[in-house]
């Protein structure tokens, strides 16, 4: 019952992290009124007025998810196989990554630290979705087998706009398309907390 009640509140951290974010970005924006969601990217809010919100806002969703791939450690299926176990780490790479972006914000040292870890980070998730789905070929025709599929169809979406990011990157849409390569992850983690928190509540 103890690892049960874990693995609720470490998936939990993966429903609420995506939508706290989400939440302080917009907050952070209304009160930066030269601060643009179309063209600016979202690190930019670690800079200038009220950075500290994003700061925070950076360092608190690396937290919420670190706690969130030990949900993924302790919920996945057992014995997890090379696949999963590489997809949880690189899920804790992913938080780390975040976390130190609120650490290291923009205007620290050109960026260089910022872009660094951030890279490292979107990087990571990606190939954690791509290895869940791998990891989890055994689970067709049980809980997991629809989300699998899903999990897939998320990392090659990943991609795809990862390359459409990097050819936006230094023209007037970049914010824009930054968020909605933003989203894919943000959903992937959501969808994914949501999965695991339903059921853990079914086997209890």
């Amino acid at each position: 019952m103890q690892i049960q009640r874990k693995k609720q509140i470490f998936a939990l951290c993966g429903i609420v992290a995506p939508i706290l974010f989400t939440l302080l970005v917009i907050i952070a924006n209304f009160l930066r009124p030269d601060y643009s969601q179309i063209y600016n990217f979202v690190s930019d809010l670690t800079a200038g007025p009220y950075a500290i919100i994003q700061r925070l806002n950076f360092v608190i969703f690396g937290i919420l998810t670190i706690g969130f791939a030990f949900g993924l450690r302790i919920g996945l299926l057992a014995p997890q196989g090379r696949a999963l176990k590489a997809g949880v780490w690189l899920v804790m790479i992913f938080g780390l990554g975040v976390f130190f972006a609120g650490v290291f914000p923009v205007d620290y040292l050109s960026r260089c630290p910022h872009d660094l870890v951030s890279s490292i980070a979107f990087l990571s998730i990606i190939a954690a979705q791509l290895l869940i789905w791998k990891g989890l070929k055994s689970a067709d025709g049980t809980v997991w087998g629809r989300y699998r599929k899903y999990s897939l169809i998320s990392g090659i979406l990943s991609i795809i706009l990862l390359f459409v990011l990097r050819v936006a990157i230094g023209g007037n849409y970049q914010g824009i398309v930054q968020r909605a390569f933003l989203a894919v992850q943000w959903i992937w983690i959501e969808v994914t907390g949501l999965k695991l928190y339903f059921i853990t509540k079914r086997t209890n």
